[in-house]
This record gives C-alpha cells, sequence and structure tokens, in this order.
C-alpha cells in the first residue's frame, strides 16, 4: 500500500468522497492536510514527507476553508518549493500529482506553461476511476525503480538504450546525479506520453493498417509483435511500443517495407503470414483519400495519413524524436465540442490550406 500526503482547501465532504474513490482498490492510503501560511506548511512537510510515497495537490489551495483560514499560494509555487527540496535532499524525491476540476485545470493549468514541468501528472476530480489509480501506482513504481537504479536505462526503458537515438539521454548519462524527478519527468513527459518513439496503441494499428473496432483478431496481432512491446517504467498504466521495432517485426514477417504500402497492402500481406483472417484494414475518413495511415486523428483516435490531414499548433516544436499530433477534417467537421474541450488549433503554416479545405465542405 502506498501512503499519500493530499493538501485540499475543499470542504471535508467532498475531500472525503474524492479519498474514498481513491481508496476504492486498497492500493492507496490518502492522509488528507488543509493548507496553512506558506513557510508554516513547508516546515510541515519536512518534517513528515519521509514517510509518504506520492504528494497530491489541490490546484487552487487559497480559498476559504470551513474554519476561517485562508492562505495566499496556489499548487504551482509550492510545488516548484518542493522539488527545490528534494534537490538538496531535505526531503524524498516523490511524485508531485496535481488534482482539481477541469474547469480550473482548462481555465489556469493548462494556459500556464511554466509550471507543467512541476507535476508528473494531473486528474480530474470527478472522473477518477480504476485507471485513475493504476496509472498513480504507476507512477510511484517508477519513481522507486529510478531511486534504486537512477543510471540504469537499459533497466528503466527495459532495452539496450545504445540502440535508440543517443541524443535523448545524453543529458542525464554526463551528468553525474541528476535529480530523480527530473529523469521520471523526461522519460514519462519526453518518451513516453508523446508519439514518436514510441506509439501508442491506435498509433499502432494505424501503422498496421487496422481497423481495431472491426478486427476481432486484433488482439492476437498485437500478440506476434509483443517482441516490439515497451516493458520500462511507466508501462503498467501506458501501454506503449517501440516505433523502430515494430517496422523490423514487420519487415521480417513480410520482407517488405510497411511505409511504402497503404492500409489494404498491409492488412493483406499480415493476414497471408499470420493467418489471422480476423484483421480488417481502416479506411479514410470522410473529406480524406489516402490509406497511406501513419498517424491518429487525435478528435476521433481513427488513423490518418499526416499528408491527407493537419499539424495541431502545440505552442511547443516536438523534440527531434517526437512526432507532431495530427487532427483530421473530418474531426474538427464533425466533432467541434471536442476540438475546442481539447484546444486544438491548427499549425499556423497549414491554417490557410485548412480553411480553404474548409469552406468547400461548409
Amino acid at each position: 500500500m502506498y501512503n499519500i500526503f493530499y493538501l485540499d482547501d475543499e470542504k471535508e465532504a467532498l475531500v472525503k468522497s474524492i479519498i474514498q474513490k481513491l481508496e476504492t482498490l486498497g492500493s492507496l492510503k490518502i492522509t488528507r492536510f488543509k493548507p496553512v501560511a506558506f513557510e508554516t506548511e513547508i516546515q510541515h512537510i519536512e518534517s513528515i514527507l519521509k514517510d509518504y510515497d506520492a504528494i497530491f495537490l489541490d490546484l487552487k489551495l487559497d480559498g476559504e476553508q470551513e474554519d476561517g483560514i485562508k492562505v495566499y499560494y496556489q499548487a504551482p509555487p509550492l510545488a516548484q518549493m518542493i522539488r527545490t527540496l528534494a534537490t538538496e535532499e531535505k526531503v524524498p524525491n516523490l511524485p508531485i500529482i496535481l488534482c482539481s476540476t477541469e474547469d480550473r485545470i482548462n481555465q489556469s493549468y493548462l494556459k500556464d506553461f511554466t509550471s507543467h514541468d512541476l507535476f508528473d501528472w494531473t486528474f480530474i476530480k470527478d472522473e477518477i476511476n480504476d485507471l485513475t489509480i493504476q496509472k498513480i501506482e504507476a507512477i510511484i513504481t517508477a519513481y522507486k525503480s529510478i531511486t534504486e537504479s537512477p543510471k540504469d536505462f537499459n533497466k528503466l526503458l527495459g532495452r539496450n538504450y545504445q540502440d535508440i537515438d543517443q541524443r535523448i539521454l545524453s543529458r542525464f548519462i554526463n551528468e553525474e546525479n541528476p535529480p530523480i524527478h527530473e529523469i521520471a519527468r523526461y522519460i514519462f513527459k519526453g518518451i513516453v506520453k508523446p508519439g514518436g518513439i514510441l506509439i501508442n496503441e491506435p498509433t499502432l494499428a494505424a501503422r498496421l493498417g487496422i481497423d481495431i473496432s472491426h478486427s476481432h483478431d486484433w488482439s492476437k496481432l498485437v500478440d506476434i509483435f509483443h517482441s516490439a512491446k515497451y516493458s520500462g517504467i511507466f508501462s503498467e498504466s501506458w501501454k506503449r511500443w517501440w516505433n523502430d521495432l515494430v517496422l523490423d517485426k514487420f519487415e521480417e514477417l513480410t520482407n517488405e517495407n510497411l511505409a511504402s504500402l497503404d492500409s489494404e497492402e498491409r492488412v493483406i500481406l499480415l493476414k497471408e503470414v499470420t493467418k489471422l483472417t480476423g484483421l480488417t484494414e481502416a479506411q479514410p475518413l470522410e473529406f480524406s483519400s489516402s490509406s497511406n495511415f501513419w498517424n491518429v486523428c487525435e478528435i476521433t483516435e481513427l488513423p490518418v495519413d499526416p499528408f491527407d490531414s493537419f499539424k495541431i499548433d502545440n505552442r511547443i516544436e516536438p523534440l527531434p524524436w517526437q512526432d507532431y499530433k495530427y487532427v483530421s477534417m473530418y474531426g474538427m467537421v464533425a466533432f467541434p465540442h471536442i476540438a475546442e474541450k481539447k484546444g486544438i488549433k491548427i499549425y499556423p503554416e497549414q491554417l490557410e490550406s485548412f480553411n480553404s479545405q474548409r469552406r468547400k465542405i461548409d
């Protein structure tokens, strides 16, 4: 069981409900604290954090509490101070996980890019489920693995790191004692979460040309690509595959270069060599024509050809080993509310082309 330090200024009844949900699986033990004056809070954290495995911070800590107490700071400056104390080895290096309502996350946190690196992950208070808990467990486990073997990247990634782009880990290899939280953040947010060197299941399906919803043999095909599956830290809750090993496995099976084939050609070959008849090729979305799938639409999570869709403007350019994210015209037209909720904006260089095509549809 993992012990969680949870700081929240909300009413007792609401916090109790959140804690009950988080403790459902019996793997987390939540201890709730109410925020106090900043200096006092820091002293308190320094004195007790050794007894905990992770920290949960409510985003807005400055609301008036039931007993009338009010503090004048929010989660980001407190998280920054905790990170500094951890670097100075005054407190243990622990995951800091942000929690709040969806509105507050969208209105405040997502717009403040400077604070994103302070938190390992974020969950919405009214969307807690078993997967939320499992992801928290995976993050805690990852920190413990890094603490035990901070520079054993073969172990942390589940693969000989020399087989991947050397730029990815060069900083940590050359630095004598990199902070645990920086290694965790870099692997999670720089390798595991974004597409690129690792890909998620929808992208795996896109690259193999498969329509998952109409392929009852999909899980069997995934098993055939088991050698490409990522087994490093965070993999318990974030299923990923090494992109280069997927391409190698496809070529090993078919003697063909996957990238040169459309979805129909990929699936015909896979069915021939695997004898799996329950595989169906993915089809282009409405307003698209190409089936040379490589990525997925961020709205529909269905396969798209990057040359037949539109780059998303994420404000921060992806690193060399990361993919751009894409959106289909169909997704933007059919699900504008999802595009708005996700804050999806078209990459500036493609905006004119997008608007031109959109006018033809409207």
